[in-house]
């Protein structure tokens, strides 16, 4: 009798611990609340890794950006500069957008074209990190859902399979 309340028990309480955990990293991307991470790689990291293309990223996640459809996931971007960059000005030259679903620990993610795909993590010591499997980003600002004449494709090898981002310290907003 005991061993059965104990079950019982221990069956309620995880029943209500389970919204507190409804998705992968609902802490570094929250349903309510933007969030925003970035890296701007430094002249030691690139020429560490001379075949990496991507400088700069930031990740961008806007629960409010009028594109939430829970069907399909939760929506970011990421804005991307390369080694070259096309212009002058501040800002990202490239970008891609797409919706994230829970898979495993993190998410994966897929914008709504064929332009390839990606995986969000946790990262060692509050980082998050972004696993490319191989992306196609468009230039910035472009808003047609199709990858542009003058796409950049980003593949994952050799050196540009994970970007390690941290916390942005300035205002989360669409570049």
């Amino acid at each position: 009798m005991r061993a059965t309340l104990s079950f019982v028990g221990l069956a309620a309480a995880l029943l209500l611990a389970g919204p507190a955990c409804a998705r992968p990293l609902e802490g570094e991307l929250p349903p309510k609340r933007a969030a925003c991470w970035e890296r701007r790689y430094d002249s030691a990291h690139l020429a560490a890794h001379p075949r990496q293309k991507v400088s700069r990223i930031r990740l961008v996640h806007l629960p409010d950006d009028g594109k939430a459809e829970p069907s399909r996931g939760f929506f970011v971007v990421l804005y991307i500069n390369l080694r070259q960059r096309t212009q002058a000005r501040a800002g990202y030259d490239y970008h891609i957008s797409g919706f994230c679903k829970p898979r495993g620990t993190g998410v994966h993610c897929v914008p709504e074209w064929e332009a390839g795909s990606w995986r969000i993590e946790r990262g060692p010591d509050g980082a998050l990190d972004i696993r490319n499997g191989g992306i196609v980003a468009n230039p910035n600002p472009y808003d047609a859902e199709e990858i542009a004449d003058n796409a950049v494709a980003i593949p994952a090898r050799p050196d540009d399979g994970l970007w390690r981002l941290g916390r942005a310290a300035d205002a989360c907003v669409i570049e």
